[in-house]
């Protein structure tokens, strides 16, 4: 029982130590951005559409950015006007991806809400942030090499 003890302890202590080094590190919405790369409009076609036929901002940019393989996703989302939002601003923030080269993505959404109370996509940017390389530290509008 005694050894069952200090293994408990042991790995509570490991656990705590990991949790704080992950504090020290910051948020990831703090991560440094140098610069992002537009996505084209027909790259994410089917979430203009669903943009058209009354997704919420939420469901828009989750179609747009695509399913999610990592370790962390945080989804920041601002809107302009509570009650009734005009407009609304996401970003998307990917850490721990399961790729060799890309450690994160950063997605920048712009939509405004149409006359028919539906929403358009304004603009769609995307930086990366790599596993080496001069961007490890930072999102980057250019690829990871």
């Amino acid at each position: 029982m005694v050894r069952q003890t200090r293994w408990i302890v042991l790995a509570a202590a490991l656990v705590a130590a990991t949790a704080l080094a992950a504090d020290r590190r910051g948020s990831l919405a703090e991560v440094k951005v140098t610069g992002m790369q537009t996505v084209a409009g027909a790259q994410y076609a089917e979430a203009s559409a669903l943009a058209s036929r009354g997704g919420t901002p939420l469901e828009i940019a989750l179609a747009i950015v695509g399913p999610f393989e990592g370790a962390t996703q945080h989804i920041i989302q601002v809107n302009q006007g509570s009650e009734a939002p005009t407009a609304s601003r996401l970003t998307v923030l990917r850490d721990g991806l399961l790729d060799d080269s890309v450690r994160g993505e950063r997605w920048e959404i712009t939509l405004e809400r149409t006359a028919a109370g539906g929403w358009k996509i304004g603009e769609v940017k995307r930086a990366w942030r790599c596993r080496r390389g001069a961007q490890t530290e930072r999102f980057a509008a250019e690829r990871c090499p």
